[in-house]
Parts: C-alpha cells; structure tokens; sequence
C-alpha cells in the first residue's frame, strides 16, 4: 500500500505544479506573435522604463506606511536601584518609570496625506509613461507594416521592370529596338533594384526596433501581423478636445504632496508632550505612585530649530508643481493642435490616392512588358512611364503610413484610450 500511496502523492503533485505553470502561463501574455490587439500589453510589460516606475510607487507605499503608528517614538521604560543606609539600617531602594510622547499637532495626518499624494503623483506618472510607450509602440508597428508593403510592392516593381527588361533585349536582339534602349531598360532595372533592397532594409530595421521594443533578442523572435490602417478612435479627439492628461495630474498631486509636507513642518513646531507614570520605593520601604509631564521648550531661530527654511522650500514647491502643471496642459494643447492639422494633412494626402488612380496605374505597369514585346512602345517610353507610376504606388504607402502615425499622435496628445483604439 505504501507505493500506491507515493504514486497517489507524486501524482497530486504532478497535477499542481502543472496548474501553477497553466495559470502562470495565463498571467503572462504571449507576445512572440503581435498584433494590434496585444500591442500595447506586451511593449509595457516588457518596459524596463514601466518596471522601475512600478518600483517608485511601491516605494512612495512604504513611505505612507511609516505613518502607520500612532506613537512619534518608542515608549520609555527606566529603571532605578540604590541601597540606603543611614544609623546603623540599611534598605534598598528602587524607582521604574514608563514615558510615552504624544503627537497632539496632527502631524502623522499632515505627513500621510503628504505621502498619499506622492503615490499619487508616482501613480500618474507611471500612467503617463504607459501612454508614452503605447504611442511609441504604435509608430514602430506602424513603420514595420509600412516598410513591409513597400518592401512588397519593390518586389512587384522589380519584377515589372524585369520583364521591361527582357523584352527590351530581345526586341534589341531581334533588330527590333536599338540597344541603347535595351541599356535603358536595364539601367531603369537596377535602379528598382536598388529600391527593393533598401526598401528590404528598411523592414529589417523597423522589425529589430520593434522586437527590441518587446523584450527579444532578435527580430525572428517575434512574428507581427497586422494591416496599414489608422485608429479609428483619433476622429473623436476633435470634438472632445484634450483631456486631463496623466503628466499634469501628477504635478497637482505634487503640489499637493508639498502643500501637506509644508502644514507637517509646521505642525512639528509644536512640542510633543512626554506622559510618564512612575512607582519608586524611596526612604525606608516608603512606597511612591505618581505622574509626570514633560515638554520640550521651542526657542527662536537662529537660537533654536523652527523649521522655517524646510517650510519655505515645501511651499515654493508647490508653487513651482502648480507652474508645471499649467505649462503641461497648455503644451498638451500645442501637442494636439499639431497632430491634428498633420492627421488632417494626412488624411487629404491618402484621399489623393483613390483605389482606381492605383488600379490603373497596377495596370499600366503590369502591361508595359507586354507592350515593348508587341512593340506598341518603345522601351524608352517604358522606362519613361514605368518611373512616376513606380512613384506613385509609393507614395500611396507612404501617406497611408502618415496617416496612421498622426492617428496615433492624435489620440496621445488628447488623452484618448488606447485600447479602444482596435
């Protein structure tokens, strides 16, 4: 019966470890694969910055808990002994007292509303530092997503051109064309060439900023799916207008924090009574009981220690954290009045190019080597043609990743939430 029951207890085990693995693995949420969905969880929880934000605020924790006692200080506790003799008899005798100060300015309240509100203002900015990432995180997916495509269309172009090529040299070969246009054809080749490479480039760069961003190693560690498109949240950022942001929050919390660190000093001006009780055997065995009352005497700067200075810096602080938080907010509405006139640009940008611009310009594109072949046109022509429509479908990605980088910007100067943006 003995292995049964180690089989039953290493099987009980078994089942628990492997519970605790499932549930550690639900907690921790799978970013080897990214998309818009899951974008903003995994770049803030891969933040170094947010880390040590959160360590801030655990330790303006501690701090509001060293308001916890009720007591300034420990209670006393003395202890006394002598022997008495006097005409030829002897006793001995023995005093104990028991002190405890008193706090009766209110000071312990003073101090923890001051440390409540540093919470606040570490709370506040570890919040801000979440939408500081958030739009970081967005402008490096959308730069991988737009490299991407054009990455995409280079291929296509360069295919394009290639067949421009191709059928250029054999019209050349035929006798059809004069080689100086097969040259052409070929020198128009390797220039999309070259685009394709560093259009290549330029994927590759942007998927290492964004895996870097993620926590991982190298850019193969993360797959990132996702399409070219604004977030559709940014058109309400207009008519609300911007919103108390986390950064001017923490300020007033701030100022808070010093106006209540400034009322404590003021407050420890007053003297802490000391309540004390005693008992004593004094003479010869002559029993004492009694109370006692002790109280520091406050003398006048500079003779004493009035905290007057401590008092000046708290209050000028908290002038200059109401200063900060006006200057924030009126920078926050800088900040948007900006992003929304390059959203507005943007949007009229990507108006330009209409699905049927690009359509016939895929098209004429697609064409052109079937054309040379057939001798509709000259290869000079081709190459003529095929630059601005290259430039085109170009720069159409290039406005729609405009575009859906102002959103971004939009919806961080308003103070909108990110994760309504999907």
């Amino acid at each position: 019966m003995r292995w049964q029951r180690c089989l039953l207890t290493a099987g009980l085990l078994a089942a628990w470890c492997v519970r605790g693995a499932v549930a550690r693995a639900e907690e921790v949420p799978n970013c080897r694969h990214v998309e818009r969905a899951n974008l903003i969880r995994c770049a803030t929880g891969a933040s170094v910055a947010r880390r040590a934000a959160g360590a801030a605020i655990e330790a303006a924790e501690g701090r509001t808990m060293t308001t916890d006692p009720w007591f300034p200080s420990a209670p006393s506790l003395g202890l006394s002994g002598a022997r008495r003799t006097a005409a030829g008899e002897g006793a001995w005798n023995w005093s104990a007292t028991l002190g405890v100060e008193l706090n009766l300015a209110g000071e312990r309240g003073a101090r923890r509303r001051a440390f409540s509100a540093e919470k606040e203002a570490e709370t506040r900015r570890a919040a801000g530092l979440e939408r500081q990432i958030a739009v970081e995180a967005f402008r490096s997916y959308f730069e991988l997503i737009a490299a991407r495509e054009a990455s995409r269309l280079a291929r296509e172009l360069e295919a394009a051109s290639k067949g421009v090529w191709d059928a250029a040299s054999a019209a050349a070969a035929r006798g059809a064309l004069p080689g100086v246009e097969a040259d052409l054809a070929e020198v128009a080749y390797l220039r999309v060439v070259q685009r394709r490479i560093g259009a290549e480039h330029d994927e590759r760069r942007a998927h290492g900023e964004l895996a870097s961003m993620l926590g991982f190693a190298g850019a193969d560690a993360v797959s990132v799916d996702g399409a070219l498109v604004p977030l559709a949240v940014a058109v309400q950022a207009r008519a609300e207008g911007a919103r108390e942001t986390p950064e001017a929050a923490a300020f007033e919390a701030d100022a808070r924090a010093f106006a209540a660190r400034a009322d404590a000093q003021r407050r420890s001006r007053v003297p802490n009574p000391t309540v004390s009780v005693f008992a004593e055997r004094d003479g010869f065995y002559e029993n004492v009981l009694g109370l006692g009352l002790s109280m520091p005497l406050p003398l006048p700067e500079p003779l004493g220690r009035m905290r007057q200075g401590e008092i000046t810096e708290s209050e000028a602080l908290a002038r200059r954290a109401k200063l900060l938080a006006a200057q924030t907010r009126r920078r926050t509405r800088s900040d948007l009045l900006a992003a929304l006139a390059s959203y507005d640009a943007a949007r009229e940008a990507v108006a330009l190019f209409t699905a049927e611009r690009l359509g016939r310009a895929r098209a004429t594109i697609e064409h052109l080597a079937a054309d040379v072949a057939t001798a509709r046109i000259s290869a000079r022509d081709a190459v003529i043609l095929e630059t601005p429509l290259f430039e085109l479908l170009a720069a159409a990605v290039s406005a729609r990743r405009e575009l859906c980088v102002a959103s971004a910007e939009v919806v961080w100067a308003a103070g909108l939430d990110f994760g309504g943006a999907r």
